[in-house]
């Protein structure tokens, strides 16, 4: 093989030395990096005076936690697939009724004409774009920050909209406790050769150029938001509204909404990030890139062919053979190799014979003049790392509270994962109905709105899901609500 160095993705193939090489993204701590080149010192001296409460170490914990996930293929999937479950077939508003007989919610719809300014707001588009981006930031960071737009009058809101979790980021808590704004901006951890990207003028006055008036925040790159208490929303939105009905522009104010995590004050951590801290996300996204290198430059060695050099004075007499020029010599060996690898490759090539000639010594019977091929046998830990892969891929899974059999995620060691109709029907069962808590969380932004909005505080929402049957009932499908 020529002495060369390819790269697929974090992968390298060293083929002097027959080495793969794996380009580790980001420290396992969750928001760090292992070199200095993180944060510029100009942003940092932002951050500290705008106060900020960083998000990781470097402040771009989310950042680095997409990144690392970016060639995690079964990972993101099963966010993704999280992401869909929660919102299961839609929301609907209506009122309990009563309890029935099994100490079930009886739930009654709300009445489309008498509550039509409530079916308008949830069946508006731009809701359901909000839920998508919503949900995704949710499943994949645990910390969403929705942001309520309110009208002229600030009396009432309009809709919601969704802010990337990578954006915000919260001031630090005041002397009782509170936290007063969230501020959203792309440049967070943003290293100086960065400012080009959002400036046309490559420079950013106040930061760039002045970093001793770093104190002096521009609308075009941090927008501070009013940031409603979580834990009295209502009330806390309202005294917001009345700062800001008699101000000109925006009216809005961003309610945080997260799933609780142990011992953190600011920003929660998302279950299964204990299998990105644990490796198995790096394991996950390696083995397939070492695989891709393996295939590209070990793998294309299938055969050795051995050809002795009295075959070419056989063929063209050993005179003849000697008389030609280099180059013709070359040419002819050129012209055996193409028709060699031509007879070698190609479906319809395929169980051929090749028959070859050779010589015997008469005195110890030993062969010569003889053309050799032989098949390269593959000396990689293929099935050891399937296995490994196979382990990865189940952790993450787990971690993320998806059922390997959602999947097809075979048991670790290659064996077959039951995928029968009861087992994913079982399996979509138990998830669905461990879903109450978490949806009732996320539907804190509508249930304020409709507290604002004065809809009723009778008033509840609930996820349509669809529920896997055996088809004796007469339907491979059913309606439920929770």
């Amino acid at each position: 093989m020529s002495e060369r160095v390819t790269i697929a993705g974090p992968v390298a193939f060293l083929s002097k030395s027959g080495s793969a090489v794996y380009f580790s993204k980001d420290s396992a701590s969750a928001g760090t990096f292992t070199h200095s080149t993180g944060t510029a010192t100009t942003i940092q001296k932002l951050q500290n005076n705008l106060n900020i409460a960083f998000w990781g170490e470097d402040n771009r914990f989310p950042q680095n936690i997409e990144r690392q996930m970016a060639y995690c293929g079964i990972g993101k999937s099963a966010l993704d697939w999280k992401a869909r479950a929660l919102f299961g077939g839609g929301i609907i508003p209506g009122k309990i009724t009563g309890i029935d007989e099994n100490n079930q919610d009886i739930f009654q719809p709300l009445d489309l004409t008498k509550y039509k300014e409530v079916y308008n707001f949830i069946n508006q588009r731009s809701f359901f774009r909000f839920m998508i981006e919503y949900l995704q930031d949710w499943v994949w960071f645990g910390n969403c920050f929705p942001e309520v737009i309110l009208d002229n009058g600030a009396k009432k809101i309009t809709h919601l909209v969704h802010q990337e979790s990578c954006d915000a980021r919260f001031q630090q808590m005041d002397e009782s406790g509170k936290i007063n704004w969230v501020f959203l901006s792309k440049m967070w951890g943003a290293s100086e050769d960065q400012y080009a990207k959002f400036d046309p003028k490559k420079k950013i006055r106040g930061i760039t150029r002045n970093p001793e008036n770093v104190d002096s925040i521009e609308e075009k790159w941090i927008k501070k938001v009013p940031c409603i208490n979580m834990y009295n929303s209502i009330e806390s939105l309202r005294e917001i509204a009345e700062t800001l009905k008699n101000k000109k522009g925006l009216k809005s104010a961003i309610l945080p909404v997260n799933y609780p995590s142990v011992n953190k004050t600011y920003y929660q951590v998302p279950a299964w990030d204990g299998a990105r801290l644990g490796g198995w996300i790096e394991i996950a996204c390696k083995i397939p890139a070492l695989f891709k290198a393996l295939y590209n430059n070990a793998y294309r060695l299938r055969y050795h062919i051995e050809i002795p050099e009295t075959y070419f004075e056989r063929k063209f007499g050993t005179e003849a053979w000697q008389l030609k020029t280099e180059q013709e010599q070359q040419s002819a060996r050129e012209e055996l190799l193409g028709k060699m690898d031509e007879f070698l490759t190609g479906d319809e090539n395929a169980f051929k014979t090749f028959v070859s000639y050779f010589d015997i010594t008469p005195s110890d019977k030993k062969e010569y003049g003889r053309v050799k091929i032989e098949q390269i046998k593959s000396e990689t830990s293929i099935d050891k790392d399937l296995v490994t892969s196979s382990a990865a891929d189940i952790q993450i899974l787990i971690a993320m509270q998806a059922h390997p059999t959602l999947f097809g995620a075979g048991t670790i060691g290659g064996g077959a994962q039951r995928s029968g109709g009861s087992d994913i029907r079982e399996a979509f069962l138990v998830y669905n109905a461990q879903l109450n808590l978490e949806r009732n969380v996320l539907l804190e932004p509508l249930y304020l709105v409709r507290d604002f909005n004065q809809w009723g505080d009778d008033i509840v929402f609930k996820i349509r899901d669809t529920v896997l049957t055996t088809l004796d009932t007469g339907a491979g499908t059913t309606k439920v609500l929770s």
